[in-house]
C-alpha cells in the first residue's frame, strides 16, 4: 500500500513539473512590451514676456511611479524616448530674469494616453511675473478632537512678502476658485474668452479703509477664526493658536465664534446661504488676486454659471492673480488639476483631511539677517513641502507694525 502511494505521490509530482515547465514556455513566449518615442511641441502665449533660453520638460505617469525628464529649446520640438505605455501628465516649465523681474513659464496637458509609437504632443506655453506677495503657508485639513470629532476652525493662510519692496495689501483678495475639490468633471464656462479666467466660489477681501503696508519679510495670517484653538472649549488638540493674524473671516454662525482682535475682512461674494470661509478640508485651490475694479456680486457679467448648471461664480482675469495654489486630496488626484497651468503647473496635498498638517513653501535662499526668499516656480508640486505641525510665521517671518495685538 505504501508503495502504491509512492507511486501517486511520484506521478503527481511529475505531472506538476510538465505542467510548470509548459506554463513557462508560455509565459517567455509572450510579446515583450516595446518602449516608445513621443515629440513633444510648444505653443508659446507669452504675451509680453521674453522667450526662455530653454524649456524643461517632465513626463510623469502617477499610476506606475514613472517620471522622465529632458530639456528643449523653445523653437524646436524635441523626442523623447524609453516611455513605457500608460497615463501620462506632461508639464513645461522655464524661469527667466529679465529687466528685474522673474518670470516663469509653465503648460501642461493631463491624463494623455500614450499607448502609440512616435506620437506628436503640442504643451500650450504662457508665462507670468514671479509675485512679490506668496502663499507661504496654508492649513487647510483640520484636526481631530480628543474624542476623535472632526474639527476645522483653525484653518489660516498666511501670505508673505517675497520682494525686495513695501507692498500694500489694501484690498487684496483670497478666493476659492471652482470646482472646489479635485474632479475629472471641470465645468465648461461659458464666453469664448472663457480660457482668460478662473471662477471663485468665495471671495474675502481686506477692506480698502486704509493701507496695510507689508515690509520685505514680512507675513500677515488670514484665520478662519482668529483665536486660540487650543483653548478647552474649542480643541484642546489644534495645533496653532491664531489670536496674532492680522485678519479673521468672521461669521458668527455659532456661540464658539468670538470677534477676536483681528481685523475683519470683507464678504466680497458668496452666493451661498451659509456666510462662512469654510474651505474643504479635501484640498482646496486659491488664488490672491488685486481686483482692478470694485467686486460687484450682483453684476450680470462677472457673476456666471456653468454650462448646465446653476451655481454661481466670479470670473477672475489671470492677469490679475498674484499668487496661485492648489491642492488636492491624495497624490492619485495629481492629474485632475483644475487650475490653469500658467498660474500653478502642480499640485500640494497633506494626503487626508483632519490630519493636522499643512502645506508651506520651501526656502529658496537665506539673505544676510536671516530674512529667507522662497521659491516660486507656479508649480506647487514642486514649490511646496508637508508640514506637521502647521507653525505660524515659520522662518522668522514677521509681523507687520500695524499689528499691534501681536
Amino acid at each position: 500500500m505504501k508503495q502504491q502511494k509512492y507511486r501517486y505521490l511520484l506521478l503527481l509530482s511529475l505531472m506538476l513539473t510538465v505542467l510548470s515547465c509548459e506554463q513557462f514556455q508560455s509565459v517567455s513566449g509572450t510579446e515583450k512590451m516595446v518602449p516608445l518615442s513621443v515629440t513633444i511641441e510648444v505653443n508659446l502665449n507669452l504675451g509680453t514676456a521674453p522667450v526662455p533660453d530653454q524649456l524643461q520638460v517632465k513626463l510623469v505617469n502617477f499610476a506606475e511611479r514613472y517620471e522622465l525628464t529632458t530639456t528643449m529649446s523653445p523653437n524646436e520640438p524635441v523626442t523623447v524616448n524609453n516611455i513605457i505605455p500608460g497615463i501620462y501628465t506632461i508639464t513645461v516649465s522655464a524661469e527667466k530674469s529679465e529687466d528685474g523681474f522673474t518670470y516663469n513659464y509653465n503648460g501642461n496637458v493631463v491624463n494623455v494616453g500614450i499607448v502609440d509609437n512616435q506620437e506628436t504632443i503640442t504643451v500650450d506655453v504662457g508665462a507670468a511675473k514671479s509675485g512679490a506677495l506668496l502663499f507661504k503657508e496654508v492649513y487647510y485639513s483640520g484636526s481631530r478632537t480628543p474624542t476623535g470629532g472632526s474639527y476645522f476652525r483653525d484653518q489660516f493662510y498666511e501670505i508673505y512678502n517675497n520682494s525686495e519692496g513695501e507692498q500694500n495689501i489694501r484690498g487684496l483678495a483670497i478666493a476659492l476658485i471652482n470646482p472646489q475639490t479635485a474632479t475629472a468633471n471641470l465645468p465648461v464656462w461659458p464666453g469664448e474668452d472663457a480660457d482668460r479666467y478662473v471662477y471663485a466660489l468665495q471671495i474675502w477681501q481686506v477692506p480698502d479703509d486704509r493701507d496695510y503696508p507689508l515690509q520685505p519679510g514680512e507675513s500677515i495670517l488670514i484665520a478662519q477664526m482668529a483665536d486660540d484653538h487650543k483653548k478647552a472649549n474649542l480643541n484642546p488638540n489644534a495645533p496653532v493658536n491664531l489670536l496674532s493674524a492680522e485678519f479673521e473671516t468672521l461669521v458668527k454662525t455659532t456661540s464658539l465664534i468670538q470677534d477676536n482682535p483681528a481685523i475683519n475682512m470683507k464678504m466680497a461674494f458668496w452666493p451661498k446661504p451659509t456666510n462662512q470661509w469654510l474651505t474643504t478640508v479635501f484640498g482646496g485651490a486659491f488664488v490672491l488676486f488685486v481686483p482692478s475694479e470694485p467686486i460687484d456680486p450682483n453684476s450680470s457679467t462677472e457673476v456666471v454659471s456653468p454650462v448646465g448648471s446653476t451655481v454661481q461664480s466670479y470670473r477672475i482675469p489671470i492677469e490679475s492673480v498674484v499668487d496661485a495654489l492648489e491642492n488636492v486630496g491624495n497624490p492619485n488626484q495629481m492629474e485632475l488639476k483644475r487650475m490653469p497651468a500658467v498660474l500653478d503647473a502642480g499640485a500640494a496635498t497633506v494626503n487626508g483631511s483632519y490630519v493636522a498638517k499643512s502645506v508651506a513653501r520651501k526656502v529658496k535662499e537665506t539673505r544676510p539677517g536671516g530674512r529667507v526668499i522662497l521659491q516660486d516656480t507656479n508649480n506647487s508640486t514642486d514649490d511646496f513641502e508637508v508640514m506637521d505641525p502647521p507653525q505660524i510665521r515659520r522662518y522668522n517671518a514677521q509681523a507687520p507694525s500695524w499689528n499691534t495685538w501681536k
